[in-house]
């Protein structure tokens, strides 16, 4: 029987021709794949063909070399997959690297549709969006198309009526599809930026930190500017304000100065990488972090707030499709998690293992989207869908904070949106 095999980032698909028993295609995760290895050269014993290779010495992050289409010594159909060699126990129980250059598994067809554990898988999801082509848009393109000249100014390029409703339709599509907006060229005034993406009438979030946040080292302009936004210390992934009851829907952040060295801002849809971690990672990681609450307690000189929540926050109504809950909110800040103490003694490790997988999963290079932002370049990302850092940095970085609400934001770009498709059709 004819296979074909489609390489995932974490598993592989074999597809078969023919469907037997109703299986016309089956998952194994690479792991799992490398654990069961049927070779007689240090995975099985020569004699008794017992498993020799202990799961315990198997990255759980292996990835093939490359696999091929081929044929077992009997000449059934088989599918190869070749690996890096991989330290194993000696006759002592010590570690000890073989001298192969690469390993060779040999899987038959037959073996793998009868040792099958994943068929005919429907509900997948691939890795988050983590070109940056996809969430850019070049402003000064659009103003060499639709600038208003008549009422431009040297430092704040307007542009024409049907230019700022298709640039507000490009900033509904790139926020609805990908969570996150990378704004080039767009200028110096970041009060008037403000209206990009909220009617004149509606007005930003204020906070403790005050309306703007002034995200540079020698801030003077801030209260409670005592945390690490104010700093040049790197930022991990995290979204804002997690130790408040309302969260806001949006930030963006206002390129005024970059920095000498460092200070690149990167993203990652943690929408989708919660759904990556449920189908193809762990779902008893995922169901650890939707159902154990943290708590996120920020504690300043001046003030102090807590709120206690999962990290993943499930919706209350069920997907009449999957009958899955919905995920509704991230809320994810390393620096405002306070101690874990609501999880019993004998499961707490099981949480911080969840922690960790998620945690690795986010620092991938395929998770995330990077931005080196200039002055006169935004980011406007979803603070409840979508997670911020930043590198650290030398020198005088400046970036201007601000904060929208949802309900400003969605009706103002959709206006836009429909005012464009409804002028094309």
């Amino acid at each position: 029987m004819a296979v074909r095999v489609e390489l995932k980032p974490d598993w592989a698909r074999i597809v078969f021709s023919e469907a037997v028993d109703g299986i016309t295609s089956a998952d194994f995760h690479y792991f799992w794949l490398r654990h069961n290895c049927p070779c007689l050269n240090g995975c099985r014993h020569q004699t008794t063909h017992e498993r020799l290779i202990d799961a315990s010495v198997i990255p759980l992050n292996i990835q093939p070399l490359r696999v091929e289409t081929t044929t077992t010594d009997s000449d059934e159909p088989a599918v190869t997959v070749f690996w890096a060699p991989i330290a194993t126990k000696n006759n002592t129980g010590e570690l000890e690297l073989p001298r192969e250059k690469e390993h060779a598994s040999v899987f038959s067809v037959d073996w793998l549709r009868d040792n099958a554990y994943a068929t005919n898988r429907e509900q997948t999801h691939d890795l988050p969006p983590h070109d940056a082509n996809l969430v850019t848009i070049d402003y000064q393109e659009l103003a060499n198309n639709y600038g208003d000249t008549a009422n431009s100014t040297l430092t704040n390029t307007k542009l024409t009526a049907d230019g700022a409703a298709r640039y507000k339709a490009l900033l509904f599509d790139k926020l609805s599809q990908y969570g996150v907006a990378v704004i080039r060229n767009r200028g110096s005034d970041t009060e008037d930026i403000i209206y990009d993406f909220i009617d004149p009438s509606a007005d930003v979030i204020p906070t403790h930190f005050g309306r703007i946040e002034h995200l540079r080292t020698d801030n003077t302009e801030n209260a409670n500017n005592d945390q690490l936004g104010y700093t040049n210390s790197p930022v991990r992934l995290h979204t804002d304000l997690c130790y408040a009851e309302s969260v806001p829907g949006f930030q963006f952040l206002h390129c005024i100065r970059p920095a000498d060295v460092g200070g690149d801002n990167y993203f990652v849809h943690a929408e989708s990488a919660a759904n990556y971690l449920k189908t193809e990672v762990s779902r008893r990681a995922y169901d650890l972090l939707t159902t154990v609450p943290v708590r996120f307690d920020r504690k300043q000189n001046k003030f102090q707030a807590l709120h206690v929540s999962p990290i993943l926050r499930l919706g209350d109504t069920p997907d009449p499709a999957t009958n899955e809950h919905r995920l509704e909110q991230v809320r994810y800040s390393y620096f405002t998690q306070g101690a874990q103490t609501s999880v019993p003694f004998s499961e707490l490790r099981e949480w911080y293992e969840a922690l960790q997988v998620w945690d690795k999963l986010l620092y991938r290079d395929d998770f995330q989207i990077k931005a080196n932002l200039e002055a006169g370049d935004v980011v406007i990302y979803d603070n409840l869908k979508v997670l911020h850092a930043r590198n650290g940095f030398t020198g005088a970085r400046h970036m201007a904070g601000v904060y929208l609400n949802s309900t400003d934001l969605w009706p103002h770009l959709r206006q836009a949106k429909e005012q464009t498709v409804t002028t094309e059709a």
